[in-house]
């Protein structure tokens, strides 16, 4: 049957906004005034029997409990989709509901009314709408979190050992999926390799060239590999490929070596950019090439930092990740960002197949606005986390004017103390 283009609606809140909210919308037909009590859902669901979506709340007044109401509106209409808030959370009367064919659930201040709408529009749940309700009940582990601190029951002290004993298991589950990780690593590398990766805006130039400046260590490689959007040698304000390399390839000479695309940065880090002209092309990287590369690299460099693509289906991109030993994935700090991180993280996992924990998460641009780092550390509960890095207004002043140069101490502690972490996480 084809689907109805203007979509009707009734609403049973005891609150008129959302009614008059939606008459606004095109494609949507609002049945009635926003309806007060029980008796009168099923007087309009008696007149209207092709009503699609009815928005309820379990307070609306009437003598049914909110399974008998459920029950009752079924009988009338079985096809009518049911947006329902609940006054508090409880997962047994959730599942309950589910079964009962109640298509979304929410609690109350849960979702805003643009939301609605988006749901009633696409009938599916938008991705950063479960990432609210995921945080919403997160926040609210913080608060009985911090109560229980405030309180100092016995019930924290059982707490905080569950968590040391849940930490632990962590650890040891990462070491073992790390060993096996590295075994299966081709690459005899002398020198630690560090792969960047990220969603796109969230920083991952920026960090990898103030992690090569607060590494202590004697010869840094970065290296440029995000070939379609290379932004490192503005960054650190030097030409994109030495000028000799720009006189082969006028005169078409294809030969290059990959020692004629390093440029010097500073007594201690190297860059290496226009990486694509090692290869047939900028799109065709053989495996076997890359591999005997960062090989050839590692033998003389203590440190390999790799910048690579935020896109997900370049297969270059992903045999870095595998090769590393290393994986550095960054995501930003508000709610688009975290969903963007999910999606990419997403990808990797479920279509490439790679171990989550290949993943090693560092949370970038955090500042006061930023999701608690509670919740952060808790919606990536199943990844290594190694820190957060905090906003810095020079970061566009590094960019805008090419002055990417020394580092302050205290931004330096923070970028040493990310390294340290991740250095850590390769322990056995």
């Amino acid at each position: 049957m084809e689907e109805q283009k203007v979509k009707k609606i009734i609403t049973a809140l005891g609150d008129p906004i959302l009614n008059v909210t939606l008459k606004k919308e095109k494609d949507l037909e609002i049945i009635s005034a926003d309806i007060q009590y029980q008796d009168g859902i099923f007087e309009i669901l008696e007149k209207e029997p092709n009503i699609n979506f009815l928005i309820l709340s379990e307070l609306i007044s009437g003598n049914l409990d909110i399974k008998k109401l459920i029950e009752k509106i079924k009988l009338i209409n079985n096809n009518i989709q049911i947006i329902l808030f609940l006054a508090n959370e409880n997962k047994e009367l959730e599942n309950y509901l589910y079964a009962k064919g109640v298509d979304f659930i929410f609690y109350n201040n849960q979702i805003e009314i643009k939301d609605v709408i988006q749901i009633i529009k696409t009938n599916q749940k938008d991705e950063t709408l479960e990432l609210k309700k995921e945080i919403t009940k997160l926040k609210k582990l913080l608060e009985e979190k911090n109560e229980l601190e405030t309180k100092n029951k016995t019930a924290n002290i059982n707490l905080v050992n569950n968590q040391v004993e849940t930490k632990v298991k962590k650890e040891n589950l990462i070491k073992t999926s790390r060993k096996k990780l590295f075994k299966q690593n081709k690459l005899k590398e002398k020198g630690e390799i560090i792969c960047v990766n990220g969603t796109s805006g969230s920083g991952k130039s920026i960090f990898t060239v103030n992690l090569a400046k607060s590494i202590n260590k004697n010869k840094i490689l970065i290296i440029d590999f995000d070939i379609l959007n290379n932004s490192l040698h503005t960054i650190l304000g030097v030409k994109k490929y030495p000028e000799a390399i720009a006189n082969k390839t006028k005169n078409n000479q294809n030969k290059i070596k990959m020692e004629e695309l390093i440029i010097k940065i500073n007594s201690k880090i190297d860059l290496m950019s226009g990486v694509h002209f090692l290869f047939e092309t900028k799109y065709k990287i053989s495996n076997s090439a890359l591999e005997n590369i960062l090989n050839t690299l590692s033998q003389k460099y203590d440190v390999l930092i790799i910048d690579t693509s935020s896109e997900a289906y370049l297969d270059y991109t992903r045999e870095i990740m595998k090769l590393c030993k290393f994986n550095i994935f960054i995501s930003g700090t508000n709610l688009l960002e975290i969903s963007k991180t999910k999606k990419l993280l997403n990808i990797y996992i479920n279509t490439y197949k790679m171990p989550r924990r290949t993943f090693n998460i560092l949370f970038n641009k955090y500042d006061f606005n930023s999701i608690d780092y509670f919740i952060l550390k808790n919606i990536f509960s199943e990844f290594n986390i190694i820190g957060k890095l905090y906003f810095n207004s020079k970061y566009s002043l590094i960019i805008n004017k090419n002055k990417a140069g020394k580092l302050n101490k205290k931004l330096q502690k923070e970028y040493l103390k990310i390294y340290n972490n991740l250095i850590k996480s390769r322990k056995f």
